[in-house]
């Protein structure tokens, strides 16, 4: 009988750890060893409400928890949404038994943010691979996958909670594969130039001049709300945007980043280099507004120029 060591942070993970719960294959639930936030502590509430067993990682001593893996007789892994890349000593003990949960089409998106990375390149599919856990960050062979669209709408948020869905599905046809002896690892193509890093504040703020209207589109929309949203200046104060919506434009010679329209019915529509751009939500210290309704509080008019 195979016991599960479930490793993560985030009650996303719920929908999986409860198909382990109702299967009788989970052992325990490792959290990070990180700073407490309110998804991790919903989640550490909630297992033990539910009186499983918990362990807390170490990430600078992989002795005593390994110690305690053996008590519970853990002979199978599987992480999603863990803080930490796994250390040698841990992979060793699963012996090729610990897998990770990534939410790409590896080896496309591979890195930490790789459901922001893909929504603001406007992927329209992507994929639940489980792949086998080795040194080279998500660089092991993969298990199994399944497809995800993605919708043109979907935030962040959206995005993960939907992925969260699957992954019931996806860890149960990998868990009878094992069980059944069909389970067929299969090396990663060879890497790809399409990476998930961690997001730098800089390459949140729009530039006029480079970012097209489907590009401010899809920078709000991944970033709305959990990843930072997209950021625009006004003179030199900053603001956030969290939607927006491309806007068909004939219009020649106006330079990128001008108010080109400004109406109750229009709203606030900005010139962007190949088109324009209507700002729907915009984020400020007094509260999230409208484009007409930012407009008239920061006495914003058709011809200002935007910052960047």
């Amino acid at each position: 009988m195979y016991k599960y060591a479930f490793f993560t942070g985030s009650c996303l993970s719920l929908p999986a750890i409860n198909y382990l719960i109702k299967s009788d294959q989970l052992a325990c639930v490792i959290l990070p060893d990180a700073a407490i936030n309110p998804d991790l502590q919903q989640l550490q509430q909630w297992l033990q409400q539910q009186q499983i067993t918990i362990l807390h990682y170490n990430k600078l001593d992989d002795q005593p928890f390994l110690a305690k893996l053996d008590e519970l007789r853990v002979n199978r892994g599987l992480i999603y949404l863990f803080r930490h890349q796994i250390k040698t000593p841990l992979i060793q003990y699963f012996n090729g038994a610990l897998a990770n949960v990534h939410p790409s089409p590896l080896p496309d998106y591979k890195g930490p943010q790789p459901l922001y990375w893909q929504i603001r390149n406007g992927e329209p599919l992507t994929r639940l691979t489980i792949h086998k856990v080795t040194e080279e960050l998500d660089g092991g062979d993969i298990g199994c996958d399944v497809e995800i669209d993605i919708h043109p709408f979907d935030t962040i948020k959206c995005l993960h909670q939907k992925v969260a869905q699957y992954l019931p599905y996806l860890v149960s046809q990998f868990i009878q594969l094992d069980q059944t002896g069909e389970l067929r690892w299969q090396k990663q193509r060879p890497n790809s130039n399409k990476l998930a890093p961690t997001l730098q504040h800089s390459e949140l703020v729009i530039n006029w001049h480079q970012h097209s209207s489907t590009d401010v589109v899809n920078i709000a929309r991944a970033g709305n709300a959990d990843m930072g949203c997209a950021v625009f200046y006004v003179g030199q104060s900053a603001f956030q945007l969290l939607q927006a919506t491309e806007v068909e434009c004939v219009l020649h010679g106006i330079q990128p980043g001008t108010v080109i329209e400004l109406d109750k019915q229009t709203g606030l529509v900005i010139k962007t280099h190949d088109s324009a751009l209507k700002l729907d939500i915009i984020g400020a210290q007094q509260g999230y507004l409208d484009g007409y309704r930012f407009a008239l509080l920061f006495a914003i008019d058709p011809g200002m120029v935007l910052g960047k």
